[in-house]
C-alpha cells in the first residue's frame, strides 16, 4: 500500500507570533485553499484507503472508508464492509465536510502561549517542550501550594472521553455535574432506574416501527440525529401516526403526521392535561398498574411516607424481600408485602393501625384534582386547544403501543424540566406504554444511546491514581468558595456547559492556570494560558487510535493519516503530560495499539468474547455484536435500580420540596407574570441544527456556504420593531448582550427568537449567547439527582436594531 505522509513539523516555524486562530503562517498550506488545490497535471496520484468512526457527540458513531489521494484526505464514504449492513453505511455531510475540516482555518496548529489578557485570544506559537515546561513550571506551582485538588480536569463529551486516564494519573477533580442534558431525567431517571439522568430512552429508536402511535416532543428528531433518522421514516412506513409537539416549526414537525405548537416551557403542562384525560375517562390500564408499577403502593396520607413492612414482624423469607412495601390486598382485605398480593388495589383509601393510607394511584387523582389539572388549565398554559390535548391523550392511551419522546435540546432546558419528566414518567407509568415492543418512554436522540453496546475493559492503573473529591457542581464553582485554581480543559467546556458567559469569564479570569487541548481554536481556547493541539478522529501515526462500542458494532479509529501539523494524539498527550509532572508514565499504554488489544482482550462483556483487535482491523475496522439484530428493550434491565423494583411513580424523596407528585410550575423567565416580561418580552431559543454538533463544525468551511450564522424572528415581531430581513440587531438583557444578523422566519413562534446553539464569539458581530443565557439554580437543586439543569431555553430578550 503505497502512502504519502504529511509532516507533523514541516509547516511551523514561519511566523513567532500568531493571532487566536493559532495558524503556523506557512503559505498555502494553512489555508483549504492550499491543502485541496489540485495536484500537478503531471503527478502520479499516490493513493489508499483507511477506516475510522466519526463523532461520538452527534451520537451516530458512523464507521467511514476514506480515501488518501497523494497524502490529503480527498473522500469520504461508508464503511463498505461486507457484514457492515446497508441500514448504518452512512455518511452525512459533516462527515463529508471533513474532507475540508481536518484542514481548516482554525485548527490548532501548533501548542499557543497566551500574550494578551485572559479571554482576549492573542497567543504566540511555541514548541511542545516550551508548553510542557510552562505547565511543569505553573501546575507543579499549583499541585505545591494547594494540592492536586486544586485542579479540574473536565470537558465535552465528545474530546474528554478520548482521555480517558488523565484526571486519575493527576488526582483531579472532574467537571461532574455540569447541568448538561439532564433536565427531564432529573424527574424521570428516578422513575425507571436510570442513575445518569440522561434518561435513555426505555427501547432504542428502531422500535418506533413497532408503535402505532409516537409523540415527539420538543425535539428536532430529524436535525439533532441525521444518522438514525432513517428510525423516523421506518415507523411512518410502518403505519405509525408521529405528532411532533413543538414550540417552532421543525423539520421534524413538516415530516411528522400531526404537529402541535406550544408555549415554550409547558410540556410538563401538557402531559399532566394528558394525565387527568386519561384517569376521566379510564384509559389507563389497571393490569399493568398493578403489576408493573408502584401504583398499589400506600402511602401515609398525613406524612406523605410509603407504607413499609415492619421487620420486626416479617418472616424470614420477607426479610430477604427487596421490596418491603406494603400494599391493599382486595383479596384478604388487608395490608400485605407487595409480593405477597394475590389482588393488589390500585384505588381507595385505608385505616391501618389508627392512620390512614391511600394507594399512589389515589393521591395522583387527587393531586390533579386538588391542582385543578383540567383540559381547560392545560389549553390556557400550553395554549394548545383542549380537543387537541384529549386526542393526543386517547392516541397515547388507546391507539398502543405508544412511545414518547423527549428532547435534550427543547424541555429539558427548562426550570420546570424535572417536573415535566416526571410527569411524562405518570403518562406511561399509567397507559403501561413501556418495556414492551413499540411502547417506550425517554431521550431517543441519536438514536443509538440505547442500542445494543458493550462495556470495553479499562486500562488498570495503580491504586494511587484515583479522582479528588469534587468539591461541589461544576457549574456552581464559577460563583461560590472553593478550592479550584486550575482547570485542563478538554473540547470547549466554558461556552458550551456554562449559561452567562459573564460570570464564566470572571471565573476563569480568577483562576491561577488555564490549559485547553482540542483539535480547533473555539471560544473556549481564548481562556487558555496554554494551548495544545490535538488529533482528529482521522490522524494516527498507529494501525489503531481508538476504539468506541456502539449501535450495535465495534468500531475501531484506524489509520486515515498522519498527526497533521503538530498535533499529537490523545494517548500521546497524556504520555506527555504524565511524564512532565513525573507521575504514572510507566503505568500508562505504551502505545495506542497495545491500548486498544488491552481493552477487547481484557473484556469480561460476552458481547466481545470472539473479537480481537487483528478481527476488528481486518474487517475495515467494524464488528458486529452479535445481538445487532435484535431491538434492544432497555427496561428491563433497568427496573431493579429503582426504589422498589417497579416503575416509581411516587417520589418520597421530593416530599419536601411538595414534588412527590408532580405539581406544575411555570419556566422561570418565562413565566407569563415575571415583570421581566415588560422589558425582555421575547424568548432567546436556541436550536440544535444539521449544520453543526452543538459547537463542533462551526469553522467548516463547507458547512459554511449552507448556512450563516443570524438570529430568526417571526415577521410580525420584526416588523413591530421596524427591521427587515439582514438587519444587524443587538440582542440583550440585563446579562449582556449580541449583535448578529436577523432575518424572517413564519416558522418561529411569534414571541420567540431562534438561533442555532454552539456558535463561537467569532460567529457574532458581537458578543455571544452565551453572554444572554439565564444560569440560575433549580430550587430543588439540592434533591436533584444530577442537580440543576442549565436553563438555558428559559431567558428572555429584546431585540433592536444595531
Amino acid at each position: 500500500m503505497g502512502e504519502t505522509t504529511v509532516s507533523r513539523r514541516g509547516f511551523l516555524k514561519a511566523s513567532a507570533t500568531v493571532g487566536a486562530l493559532g495558524l503556523a503562517g506557512a503559505a498555502g498550506m494553512t489555508t483549504t485553499g492550499g491543502w485541496l488545490a489540485p495536484a500537478q497535471a503531471n503527478a502520479a496520484a499516490e493513493e489508499y484507503v483507511g477506516y475510522t468512526f466519526h463523532q461520538n457527540h452527534c451520537t451516530g458513531h458512523c464507521s467511514l472508508k476514506c480515501t488518501v489521494r497523494d497524502g490529503r484526505l480527498a473522500l469520504i464514504e461508508p464503511n463498505d464492509a461486507e457484514n457492515y449492513q446497508k441500514r448504518y453505511r452512512i455518511a452525512c455531510v459533516r462527515a463529508m465536510s471533513e474532507i475540508e475540516h481536518v484542514y481548516g482555518s482554525q485548527r490548532i496548529q501548533t501548542p499557543l502561549r497566551r500574550v494578551g489578557e485572559r479571554g482576549e485570544g492573542k497567543f504566540e506559537s511555541i514548541t511542545w517542550d516550551e508548553a510542557l515546561a510552562d505547565i511543569k513550571e505553573n501546575l507543579g506551582a499549583i499541585w505545591d501550594k494547594y494540592g492536586k485538588s486544586a485542579v479540574v480536569v473536565g470537558g465535552t463529551s465528545d474530546v474528554k472521553v478520548r482521555y480517558p486516564h488523565l484526571k486519575q494519573i493527576f488526582n483531579a477533580q472532574q467537571d461532574g455535574r455540569t447541568g448538561i442534558d439532564v433536565g427531564v431525567g432529573n424527574g424521570l431517571g428516578p422513575m425507571i432506574g436510570d442513575s445518569s439522568s440522561f434518561v435513555i430512552c426505555t427501547s432504542e429508536a428502531r422500535d418506533w416501527a413497532r408503535a402505532k402511535t409516537v409523540i415527539l416532543t420538543s425535539t428536532n428528531f430529524l436535525e439533532s440525529s441525521v444518522p438514525s433518522a432513517k428510525t423516523f421514516f421506518e415507523a411512518k412506513e410502518a403505519g405509525a401516526y408521529i405528532v411532533s409537539v413543538d414550540t417552532h416549526f421543525t423539520t421534524t414537525a413538516g415530516k411528522a403526521n400531526q404537529w402541535v405548537p406550544i408555549e415554550p416551557g409547558t410540556d410538563g403542562a401538557l402531559f399532566l392535561g394528558m394525565v387527568s384525560a386519561i384517569i376521566d375517562n379510564e384509559w389507563y390500564d389497571p393490569e399493568s398498574m398493578k403489576t408493573g408499577t408502584a401504583f398499589p403502593f400506600l402511602v401515609d396520607v398525613e406524612s406523605g411516607t410509603l407504607l413499609r413492612q415492619d421487620p420486626a414482624t416479617a418472616t424470614a423469607k420477607q426479610k430477604g424481600s427487596e421490596n418491603p412495601f406494603m400494599v391493599w390486598d382486595v383479596a384478604v382485605g388487608a395490608p400485605v408485602p407487595y409480593e405477597e398480593a394475590v389482588d393488589p388495589a390500585i384505588e381507595g383509601t385505608f385505616d391501618i393501625d389508627g392512620r390512614t393510607y391511600a394507594t399512589e394511584f389515589e393521591l395522583l387523582k387527587e393531586s390533579q384534582k386538588k391542582n385543578g389539572y383540567t383540559l381547560e388549565w392545560a389549553s390556557k398554559v400550553t395554549t394548545i386547544d383542549p380537543e387537541v390535548i384529549e386526542d393526543l391523550a386517547r392516541r397515547y392511551a388507546c391507539d398502543t403501543p405508544a412511545t414518547l419522546s423527549l428532547g435534550w435540546g427543547g424541555s429539558d432546558k427548562y426550570m420546570n424540566a424535572d417536573i415535566c419528566g416526571h410527569a411524562a414518567g405518570v403518562l406511561a407509568a399509567l397507559t403501561g406504554n413501556y418495556g414492551k415492543p413499540g411502547a417506550s418512554v425517554g431521550v431517543h436522540v441519536g438514536g443509538n444511546y440505547s442500542g445494543w453496546s458493550a462495556k470495553l475493559a479499562g486500562w488498570k492503573l495503580p491504586d494511587e491514581y484515583k479522582l479528588a473529591t469534587q468539591e461541589m457542581p461544576s457549574y456552581s464553582m464559577r460563583y461560590e468558595d472553593n478550592g479550584v485554581h486550575a482547570y485542563i480543559a478538554l473540547g470547549d467546556m466554558f461556552q458550551q456547559h456554562y449559561a452567562n458567559m459573564n460570570v464564566t469569564d470572571q471565573w476563569l479570569k480568577s483562576l491561577d492556570y488555564v490549559v485547553y487541548v482540542d483539535m480547533y481554536h473555539t471560544t473556549s481556547a481564548d481562556w487558555a494560558d496554554i494551548v495544545l493541539p490535538a488529533c482528529t478522529k482521522f490522524e494516527t501515526p498507529e494501525e489503531c487510535e481508538s476504539l468506541k462500542v456502539a449501535y450495535g458494532h465495534l468500531l475501531g479509529q484506524g489509520k486515515v493519516l498522519d498527526p497533521l501539523f503538530d498535533s499529537k494524539t490523545d494517548l500521546e498527550i497524556e504520555r506527555l503530560l504524565a511524564k512532565t509532572m513525573g507521575v504514572a508514565v510507566d503505568d500508562l499504554p505504551k502505545s495506542s495499539y497495545e491500548f486498544c488489544d488491552y481493552q477487547i482482550a481484557k473484556s469480561t462483556d460476552k458481547k466481545l468474547a470472539d473479537m480481537t483487535l487483528d478481527k476488528l482491523l481486518a474487517n475495515q475496522c467494524v464488528l458486529p455484536l452479535p445481538c445487532v439484530d435484535e431491538i434492544r428493550e432497555e427496561y428491563a434491565s433497568q427496573i431493579k435500580n429503582t426504589l422498589s423494583g417497579r416503575f416509581d411513580v411516587y417520589q418520597e424523596a421530593r416530599l419536601g420540596a411538595g414534588q412527590a407528585l408532580p405539581v406544575y410550575e411555570d419556566p422561570e423567565e418565562l413565566a407569563p407574570d415575571n415583570p421581566l416580561r415588560d422589558t425582555y418580552p421575547l424568548q432567546f431559543y436556541q436550536a440544535r441544527t444539521k449544520f453543526q454538533i452543538h459547537s463542533m463544525f462551526c469553522d467548516a468551511a463547507w458547512m459554511k456556504e449552507l448556512y450563516e450564522p443570524y438570529l430568526e424572528m417571526n415577521p410580525q415581531d420584526m416588523e413591530a420593531r421596524g427591521l427587515e430581513d439582514g438587519d444587524v440587531v443587538e440582542v440583550f438583557n440585563d446579562r449582556g448582550s449580541m449583535k448578529v444578523p436577523v432575518r424572517p422566519s413564519a416558522m418561529v413562534r411569534p414571541g420567540s427568537t431562534r438561533i442555532f446553539e454552539g456558535l463561537w464569539t467569532r460567529d457574532m458581530i458581537e458578543g455571544n449567547l452565551q453572554c444572554l443565557t439565564n444560569d440560575n439554580l433549580s430550587p430543588r437543586d439540592g434533591i436533584l439527582p444530577a442537580g440543576t439543569s442549565t436553563a438555558f431555553q428559559d431567558t428572555l430578550v429584546e431585540v433592536r436594531k444595531a
